[in-house]
């Protein structure tokens, strides 16, 4: 894979991952904010439940693409029972890879499609459009497709069956931890 595609996929993986934990911090402040004005001063703040929810698609939606990164969205090993039959690792990687990339499509297809409806609606707690909430999953599953196309490429490119081809360096993880497919 030419560096420059590397370069940009690394620094997409980064920006979503600190996306990722600032929207974690979102839904942490707001639900913590919600106890507090509750029990506290007896009196429940109205945004609280639309930040959260805000912040908990868009956390979902671009977690997924990390996942999908790091090739945790479908895992069939059926290979590793059968090492030397490459062109069966290749057949079942490029299959489940376009079904995900299908169901990636048709996300991004019926997101979008759902967007301008979505946006004439407001959010009564936080009086923004509805549709900052589902513009999400076009985005979301736009990026799991970036990212999904490079995982098949670096699958099927990889020779060696018992070395994980796919990147797992994750914020905040030391030099010295090692995951294979999410496991330390």
């Amino acid at each position: 894979m030419p560096r420059l595609i590397e370069k940009i996929m690394g620094t997409l993986d980064t920006i979503v991952q600190w996306l990722c934990v600032a929207f974690l911090a979102l839904i942490t402040i707001a639900v913590t904010w919600q106890v507090i004005s509750r029990y506290v001063t007896r009196d429940s703040a109205s945004w609280t439940t639309e930040v959260a929810a805000l912040s908990f698609v868009w956390l979902s939606m671009l977690a997924i693409s990390l996942g999908v990164r790091q090739g945790r969205h479908m895992v069939l090993d059926i290979w590793e029972y059968a090492p030397q039959h490459r062109w069966l690792r290749v057949t079942v990687t490029t299959v489940a890879s376009a079904l995900v990339l299908f169901t990636l499509g048709v996300l991004v297809f019926y997101g979008v499609d759902a967007l301008p409806s979505a946006l004439r609606r407001n959010m009564p707690g936080i009086d923004l459009p509805f549709g900052y909430i589902s513009l999400a999953v076009p985005v979301g599953a736009a990026i799991s497709a970036l990212f999904a196309i490079e995982a098949w490429w670096r699958l099927v490119r990889n020779p060696d069956p018992d070395h994980d081809p796919l990147p797992s360096k994750v914020l905040f993880q030391s030099d010295e931890d090692v995951l294979v497919k999410g496991e330390v």
